[in-house]
């Protein structure tokens, strides 16, 4: 399990600024913005429901797994509101949003370093 929320969120969050900057220097400012804002939902929705699934293992294995599983969907259908939202309706460089989002989930494997499992 995520122990500690902070870490991810710097990891991904510097990584993210990193890409932000990239993409101002284009003038693309406000679409890398807005895939570090889907990305930081992202690593927020994921870091609570292995709190919640943590919590319901505890209880019953069978029962964390399936909300591992709700979440997942849960943030899928989130992640593609998003993008809908911010490449229809805002009208966002798609390039700028989605290379944000996808640098920014790279940097979930640091988080990773070291562990034998997702959950440890």
């Amino acid at each position: 399990m995520i122990k500690n929320l902070n870490q991810p969120l710097k990891i991904q969050g510097i990584i993210g600024l990193i890409a932000v900057v990239i993409f101002a220097t284009q003038g693309q400012l406000w679409s890398s913005v807005y895939g570090l804002f889907i990305g930081m939902m992202n690593v927020l929705m994921l870091s609570v429901t292995f709190k919640k699934a943590d919590q319901k293992a505890a209880e019953d294995p069978k029962f964390g797994i399936l909300v591992l599983y709700l979440s997942a969907v849960v943030r899928f259908i989130l992640l593609a509101v998003l993008f809908v939202l911010g490449l229809a309706l805002f009208k966002f460089e798609p390039m700028a949003v989605v290379l944000t989002f996808v640098v920014m989930q790279i940097g979930q494997m640091f988080n990773l370093k070291g562990k034998r499992r997702l959950t440890d």
